[in-house]
């Protein structure tokens, strides 16, 4: 029997093999995150005979070729056209990650470049068939937060926040040419203060409060700070800076007292080289909390978190409370709402009260005369006052969006807070051949992937789409291509046919 014909049946074989995977290709050309596959051909031998000529001592062999297979597949990973969507919560990749998605019932992992995602009625972020995207967890800092990955969550409504944290803001300036005043402090009589700054504050149920700053100059190079608000309606103002004891006696010395009643403040002492608050200078001006009998822990702390020191006023606590401006006595933290003023501060406090964020450095700096980075400075010009505070009311979710390059996924609620709440993930594959396609746009793999966080050299798009990266005019080359094969495979067998007949037509 002639080797042609089963060779000719590979060569078919194959051609046919071809034309599913063009077809297959050419039928995915609008898939999302598509990636063409192309078929590994190898030949086959199915014998050789070597023999050698003694003469000029070289080699001769003959081979019978056994036709051709198809080994495998090969998935082609070039990045597809990206399409813009306008849909927030459309992600594409740009680089070689996949984005890594959860399966809820058997919790199993799942890799896949289509980015189209939505939100679950349970606020899941996940993709058609249901499977979750995964993440890292973000603090409000837009820090990850634990190593783990997690699905990620949008909450749909933002429970209230009680603020714990004042802070100015840079660039904010107390005039150096400011007259200081030379009466006591009156919040009702505007000759006995510089400046006024008014800020909103929150309870623990998310009731909005006034709180009054007030800026009194003192001497060349020295302030005083009041905070004062009526939390608890009861028409009196409540210092919210607590009785500081700057010389040891156990009495506050932070006070003064006028016609309106007694108020308490914290000092900022400005270096006059360089209009920076002077770190010494200021903290042995302020000394300790007290309650007018016993002292507490220091007024001005500063406390390291990561590659910073952290510079802040404990304004109060539960232990050191506001104190009523009229009556002089400490007050409860329960406000008019029926909630309670006050929480604690990841990473630098964790009792309910207050802090006043003053400026910050490297945690490497050892120089104790300034505070390097003083959000508020003393210089020759107008005054200006910014601050914020990081409590805020309840809040419901009215969008989710992703922040292009690295991928963060932030909550905007009603009460007008912006919330980073996690960031994607990214699975690398040093061998992208490791997957296993699934369909539904969906791969498996038995090894594990290197996990990054989107920005770097792995960056997320939002808004937009990876297209399938199916070029229709090298598949319709590709298509002519194996039909041709075919034909001429089919060619060999007809042929090879004719000549067995003419074997049979020898004995007639």
């Amino acid at each position: 029997m002639l080797r042609s014909f089963f060779n000719a049946v590979t060569g078919m074989d194959a051609s046919r093999f071809w034309i599913d995977l063009t077809s297959d290709n050419i039928s995915n050309v609008n898939t999302v995150g598509f990636k063409a596959q192309r078929p590994l051909f190898q030949d086959v031998i199915s014998q050789v005979n070597i023999g050698l000529n003694v003469v000029t001592g070289t080699l001769k062999s003959t081979t019978y070729g056994a036709g051709v297979i198809v080994d495998s597949t090969q998935k082609l990973w070039t990045i597809g056209n990206f399409k813009q969507t306008g849909i927030n919560t459309d992600l594409a990749i740009q680089g070689r990650g996949l984005f890594i998605l959860k399966d809820p019932i058997t919790g199993a992992n799942l890799y896949t470049r289509d980015g189209q995602f939505r939100l679950s009625r349970d606020g899941y972020m996940v993709n058609s068939g249901g499977f979750y995207l995964q993440g890292y967890k973000l603090n409000e800092k837009g820090e990850v937060v634990g190593t783990g990955l997690e699905s990620i969550k949008i909450e749909q409504q933002l429970q209230p926040r009680p603020t714990g944290q004042i802070s100015f803001l840079q660039p904010t300036n107390l005039n150096a040419e400011a007259i200081p005043p030379t009466n006591p402090f009156n919040p009702i009589d505007t000759t006995t203060y510089n400046n006024k700054y008014t800020i909103t504050i929150y309870d623990s149920l998310g009731e909005a409060f006034q709180a009054d700053v007030y800026f009194k100059k003192v001497n060349s190079n020295e302030w005083r700070v009041f905070l004062l608000a009526d939390y608890d309606s009861d028409g009196n103002l409540e210092n919210l800076i607590t009785m500081y004891d700057n010389n040891g006696d156990n009495t506050p010395d932070n006070v003064e007292t006028s016609a309106s009643g007694t108020f308490y403040y914290f000092t900022l002492i400005f270096d006059p080289a360089t209009g920076k608050i002077d770190e010494n200078a200021t903290i042995t001006a302020n000394g300790n909390l007290t309650d007018g009998s016993t002292s507490g822990g220091s007024a001005l702390n500063s406390v390291s978190l990561g590659d910073k020191k952290y510079f802040f006023f404990q304004l109060f606590d539960a232990s050191f409370p506001p104190i009523d401006s009229v009556t002089n006595t400490s007050d409860s933290l329960n406000t008019s709402s029926g909630g309670q003023i006050g929480s604690p501060v990841e990473g630098l406090t964790t009792a309910q009260g207050m802090i006043f964020m003053i400026g910050d450095e490297p945690t490497s700096d050892t120089n104790t005369a300034l505070i390097q980075n003083s959000y508020v400075n003393q210089f020759a010009a107008n005054f200006v006052i910014t601050m914020e505070q990081n409590g805020y009311a309840k809040g419901d979710l009215i969008d989710v969006y992703v922040l292009s390059e690295d991928g963060s996924v932030v909550g905007v609620y009603s009460n007008g807070k912006s919330l980073p709440l996690y960031r994607v993930a990214l699975a690398v594959f040093t061998d992208p051949e490791e997957l296993t396609k699934k369909g539904a746009n969906l791969y498996t793999s038995i090894t594990t992937p290197t996990i990054l966080l989107a920005g770097g050299s792995e960056k997320v798009r939002s808004g937009m789409l990876e297209m399938s990266n199916v070029d229709i005019a090298k598949e319709f080359i590709n298509l002519i291509t194996a039909q041709r094969a075919y034909q001429a495979n089919a060619r060999v067998v007809t042929t090879s046919n004719t000549i067995l007949d003419e074997t049979v037509n020898l004995v007639r």
